[in-house]
């Protein structure tokens, strides 16, 4: 099967940059710090080792490209229920660890971030969590986002998280979302608020019986979030056939650039700050604010000390 790399580096005009007048060692003592970020899409499933195996191959294709971190797919190592698999009835656990365990391996291998999208197990009572492990050079994890807003079918399967997730990586504040998030307007405003400039959003529109309004929605959608809370969004998906959308990202002039194949593995490439499109420009320059009391969840979060816990082995 063939593999699309699309690489697009886009130059950090947004930047702050030493005066004219400053000398070549003020520059040199001041680098612009920059983010690669690869995401890659492939035919997300229902075998986790199958998955395990696309995902370790674009983590190795990332490191080639010289990007500091993957960004996967939601439920990109489990297969997303309701979906690629019925329910988490006779789930198989221990190959999930074991796949997640190679995974970090090889982070560390090639001192390479992920975020990586799984599901996070709680107990054989309670629902798992629909996650990205952030995942660091040195194969730890260093923090899980739960999907806070999860849809109708999402609660038949997933615990509903509560808590957003920031990490600074080069110098580049990153925002964890996950599919339904992005049709909340509060997550993009509060990530806005934490000083995000970068959104990784992952989701799962694919494995479906064809076109309907997510082929319109997302690659809409993502691009307004960005135009109105002045921030970049990378916006990845699976692309088993029928995928409703290929990954792409998304600036605040509300522009789309670097978007792969629509149902076609792929990975694609960006550098972080970026500028906006030519002839581009911002169009909001009063963000709204989430409100005091804003609701940042869609489902029932549970008390379990493995959701509390954001470094929780899987």
């Amino acid at each position: 099967m063939s593999i699309v790399l699309v690489i697009a580096l886009a130059s950090p005009v947004l930047a702050a940059e030493p005066s004219s007048d400053a000398s070549d060692a003020e520059r040199a003592a001041s680098p612009i710090e920059t983010l690669r970020v690869a995401s890659c899409q492939f035919p997300v499933g229902s075998d986790i080792a199958s998955n395990g195996e696309w995902i370790r191959r674009y983590m190795r294709q990332a490191k080639e490209a010289d990007a500091h971190l993957l960004h996967t797919s939601e439920a990109s190592l489990s297969g997303y229920a309701g979906v690629d698999f019925r329910d988490f009835q006779d789930f198989d656990w221990t190959t999930l660890r074991e796949e997640t365990r190679k995974i970090r391996n090889l982070s560390k291998e090639l001192g390479l971030w992920i975020v990586l999208g799984s599901a996070h197990y709680l107990d054989a009572e309670t629902k798992p969590t629909n996650c990205l492990y952030l995942i660091n050079p040195q194969g730890e994890i260093v923090d899980r986002y739960d999907k806070s807003m999860c849809t109708g079918r999402d609660q038949d399967s997933y615990t509903a998280g509560n808590r957003l997730v920031t990490r600074t990586i080069n110098g580049v504040k990153v925002g964890l979302a996950i599919c339904y998030d992005g049709c909340w307007p509060q997550i993009y405003a509060a990530y806005h608020q934490q000083g995000v400039t970068v959104m990784l959003h992952s989701f799962h529109n694919a494995r479906s019986g064809g076109p309907n309004c997510l082929d319109d929605l997302v690659i809409r959608q993502v691009p307004t979030r960005c135009s109105d809370y002045r921030m970049w969004a990378v916006a990845n998906n699976s692309s088993a056939p029928y995928s409703h959308w290929a990954s792409f990202v998304a600036r605040p002039d509300s522009t789309i650039t670097g978007q792969l194949e629509q149902n076609k593995p792929g990975m694609l490439v960006h550098e972080f700050p970026d500028g906006l499109s030519e002839g581009g420009w911002y169009h909001n320059f009063q963000p709204m604010l989430p409100r005091d009391d804003e609701r940042f969840t869609n489902g029932t979060p549970s008390s379990h000390p493995r959701q509390l816990d954001p470094t929780c082995e899987p």
